[in-house]
């Protein structure tokens, strides 16, 4: 119950969203005053303010109006994951127990989540006059008994973020659709251990008390023909050894108003992904940082992963393979890459690919 209250007090409270920097001299609430004592945070809330109004004078009325829309959610569901330590602190109020763990030090919480705002509303992108741009979805679960885990704040949050295409013609409408509906998805089923037999779960149904859920987009390429965004999944639940993370990109076709497959860049009667796998090995070997963690035997564990497109990053510059956490190697690899030009995969391409025509990567943010 405590939940749901807390969820409407989050839509319907008329907090107006940031449009200017803050004005030091009025700062009352909590949050005001930590970012007002903060160098750092006075200067993130600036670029936020710019990269906010920025992003609005590029939309129509009607996208600029959600993009304000999730900006104010947004600023309601700071308060809730970043309150002020101690009693009587939203946290504290809401689920019965002093802020503590990830909401102990208010700055630092606000620095981080300020940042990754600051990166989601650059997340901007170009087809011709039309723009593609982010929307976002934010929610507090407070908890509803007391936890023995020392890092359990007493709630649990998450965030949703995918982009759209603004005043958008039929193909980029039905984009708009599928990128939307992909991205929630993706975030319920990276959890779906948490409820593996409830095949109804939503984003909103799949946050809990239990830890965090984050899922968010970066824009790799895209142009009349092809847009390509990679979609990053991240879990954390209180008290375990650390986050999991997963990426898969989302490949789609413009002109032909599909996803990506296989079949559309290499010839089925090559043997492309032996000739990938090879290629794919070289890469990463020659990648001094990662080349001394990775497992002695890539050759399943590789192919495993390249036959998958939604592994692939595709631009005019070549094909990009993106291996998840210990897919390779130890967990302190991260996500490692791997690069193949289209000349050296030339004899396996599907003649119609013409990479020439596939878009630049976008600039990295």
């Amino acid at each position: 119950m405590r939940a749901a209250l807390s969820l409407l007090i989050l839509a319907l409270s008329p907090l107006a969203a940031h449009a200017q920097t803050l004005d030091c001299t009025r700062a009352q609430s909590s949050r005001e005053i930590t970012i007002c004592s903060s160098t750092r945070l006075s200067a993130l809330d600036a670029e936020l303010a710019t990269s906010y109004k920025s992003l609005r004078a590029q939309l129509s009325p009607e996208s600029a109006a959600l993009v304000e829309s999730d900006q104010n959610e947004w600023l309601h569901w700071l308060d809730l994951i970043c309150p002020e330590h101690g009693p009587g602190s939203p946290a504290s109020s809401l689920a019965g127990v002093e802020g503590k763990g990830p909401a102990e030090d208010q700055a630092r919480c606000l620095t981080n989540q300020y940042f990754t705002r600051v990166h989601d509303l650059q997340q901007v992108a170009h087809l011709g006059a039309a723009v593609i741009f982010p929307r976002a979805h934010f929610l507090f679960k407070p908890g509803t008994a007391a936890s023995h885990i020392p890092v359990d704040p007493g709630f649990g949050y998450g965030s949703l973020r995918w982009p759209q295409i603004d005043k958008p013609n039929a193909a980029q409408s039905a984009w708009n659709d599928a990128v939307k509906t992909r991205a929630a998805s993706r975030a319920v089923n990276f959890n779906r251990e948490k409820r593996p037999t409830d095949s109804t779960a939503t984003f909103d149904t799949a946050v809990d008390a239990s830890g965090t859920i984050e899922a968010y987009f970066n824009i790799q390429a895209a142009n009349d023909r092809f847009i390509d965004v990679m979609l990053t999944d991240g879990t954390y639940g209180w008290g375990a050894a650390h986050p999991l993370t997963s990426r898969a990109a989302f490949l789609w076709w413009l002109d032909r108003n599909r996803e990506l497959t296989p079949a559309d860049v290499f010839l089925p009667s090559s043997d492309w992904q032996q000739k990938l796998t090879t290629l794919a090995i070289a890469n990463l070997h020659s990648q001094p940082d990662i080349k001394n963690y990775l497992a002695k035997d890539l050759e399943q564990p590789v192919k495993q992963t390249l036959s998958d497109p939604t592994s692939w990053t595709l631009t005019r510059d070549g094909l990009t393979i993106t291996f998840g956490q210990y897919a390779i190697g130890p967990y302190v690899l991260g996500m490692p890459e791997a690069h193949v030009r289209w000349e050296d995969l030339a004899p396996c391409l599907e003649p119609s690919l013409n990479p020439s025509t596939l878009p630049p990567p976008e600039p990295v943010q």
